[in-house]
């Protein structure tokens, strides 16, 4: 767990179109990789949560991510452990996590392989 972040979210329905928007911005893709999900929403702790099963075909393993939304500060301590608590429940420990990102696993992967 790396805690929270503030993360936004919207779909896509012509990627090729948001591909060229955002050439057209000036921004250049560095990386592209696949990456599967699983979503499952439930509620824990009197929180709404959602699991992710992620898969990224180059990277070995099957990852879990849990998480939860907060409208402010105040709240971030209460659901973080919350998280936690269905981490541990799951018999994820704090050993098993991880704050390594899937776009810098790709590219370490890529590089050790070239």
């Amino acid at each position: 767990m790396s805690g929270s972040k503030p993360e936004n979210e919207t779909g896509v329905g012509d990627p090729a179109a948001v591909r060229v928007m955002l050439n057209g911005l000036g921004y250049t893709e560095t990386l592209a990789f696949e990456k599967h999900c699983r979503n499952y929403e439930f509620t824990a702790y009197g929180w709404p949560m959602l699991a992710t099963l992620v898969r990224v075909p180059e990277i070995d393993g099957t990852y879990v991510e849990v998480e939860t939304q907060v409208s402010g500060e105040r709240e971030l301590r209460d659901a973080l452990g919350s998280v936690r608590a269905v981490l541990d429940a799951l018999g994820i420990g704090e050993g098993d996590l991880t704050a390594e990102l899937y776009t810098d696993a790709v590219r370490e992967r890529r590089t050790r392989e070239s």
